[in-house]
């Protein structure tokens, strides 16, 4: 079996999956599930034929090792006689909710349509030749049940995928893409390499917390590059930390991807959360579940549930990301004006856009490339208004 992406749409040549490009993040595990390294095994590949299936993924499809191992899965057990497969996916309806009720491959039976198909080649005739049937993938979840304040909103339950396949949309998809991959990420750490780190486990036994075993050995587990600058106060679970990396007094990083040489100053708290390369984060600021592009500034905060694209800014904003009528959070995507229908969503800044000190954004909303968003000027007191 084989996996091929020939390309990727450009809507994703300038975004990234946990600081890597898209492109990169894909060409890594398609290698890995491939076994194979380098282009050129790659254009080999093409040319083993006999009974064996080639995937071919859509160019807008947002996938990691454990998406493709999920596909691999189906076909393996896959008893048919058809020679082209169809797939789709089928979650909770909590995952659909909350990671891809707006995408237009959700069907009106609550499935997703993959842009992915499987082709068999085989040197025998066969009657089902032209024969095609469509597999439905399931995912593994992480089901978390939420207490929220009731003045908040009521009880929840959040069902995260542990393997991502995103047929992307628009930009949102990269929000939620990102979200789910961390998931991914540390649930494939935990089987793959946490279990094998006695000095992790030995940590882990002499954990005094009440929380159950598999919360510990994911809080306790960590990537730091030797070249970030860690302050001694900083707490980092669960998270990567990239090479070059300021962390400051009293940072909190829980459940998180740091790029390269990133500021996060004193008192900043990440969770849920990926910020790209030479990103700022100023003083005591909240991130959570939130995606952070490279070359961004943000001070002040929260900000939760928004996305930030490249070379984007918050400054003391107000970002609302909950509406407490219970209606859907409507957000605008190239084809047309789509109904979330998750608890929370914050705003998306398109790249370079900037909100200023004083402005309020609503749910779900979408700053335009390069727009710089601010209050009105009659609202700004200044030396000469004091006269």
């Amino acid at each position: 079996m084989i996996f091929l992406q020939d390309a990727i749409c450009p809507a994703l040549e300038q975004r990234s999956l946990l600081c890597q490009s898209v492109q990169q993040a894909h060409k890594e595990a398609l290698s890995i599930v491939n076994n194979i390294t380098g282009y050129h095994s790659i254009i080999q590949t093409r040319h083993k034929t006999n009974n064996q299936w080639t995937v071919t993924l859509g160019d807008n499809l947002l996938f990691d090792l454990t998406g493709l191992n999920a596909i691999k899965e189906a076909i393996d057990s896959y008893q048919g006689s058809s020679r082209q497969l169809n797939f789709k996916l089928r979650l909770s309806p909590q995952a659909i909710r909350d990671y891809y009720s707006h995408n237009i491959y959700l069907d009106k039976n609550g499935l997703i349509e993959l842009p992915v198909t499987a082709t068999k080649a085989s040197i025998h005739n066969n009657a089902d030749t032209d024969k095609q049937e469509t597999l439905n993938i399931t995912l593994n979840e992480l089901s978390t049940s939420i207490i929220y304040p009731l003045a908040l909103t009521k009880p929840d339950l959040n069902n995260t995928p542990l393997a991502l396949l995103i047929p992307f949309s628009c930009d949102h998809d990269s929000l939620f893409a990102n979200q789910i991959a961390l998931f991914s990420q540390l649930n494939y750490c935990l089987r793959k390499q946490i279990i094998r780190s006695p000095m992790l486990w030995l940590k882990v036994l002499l954990s005094r917390r009440k929380i159950n075993l598999k919360q510990k050995l994911s809080l306790a587990w960590k990537q730091i590059h030797p070249r970030a600058d860690i302050h001694h106060t900083a707490v980092i679970e669960g998270s990567v930390i990239g090479e070059g990396c300021r962390i400051g007094a009293h940072c909190v990083v829980r459940y998180s991807v740091i790029g390269k040489n990133v500021q996060l100053h004193d008192g900043a708290k990440l969770e849920y959360s990926v910020v790209d390369d030479n990103s700022w984060l100023m003083h005591d600021l909240v991130l959570y579940r939130t995606v952070v592009e490279k070359n961004c500034f943000l001070i002040h905060g929260p900000y939760q549930f928004s996305y930030f694209q490249n070379e984007s800014a918050a400054f003391a904003n107000i970002m609302m990301d909950y509406r407490p009528d219970n209606k859907p959070i409507r957000i605008n995507t190239p084809h047309g004006i789509r109904d979330y229908q998750g608890r929370f969503l914050g705003a998306l800044l398109e790249e370079g856009g900037k909100v200023f000190g004083g402005t309020l954004t609503a749910p779900g909303v979408t700053i335009p490339k390069r727009q710089e968003i601010s209050c009105d000027i009659k609202n700004i007191t200044t030396a000469k208004n004091l006269g």
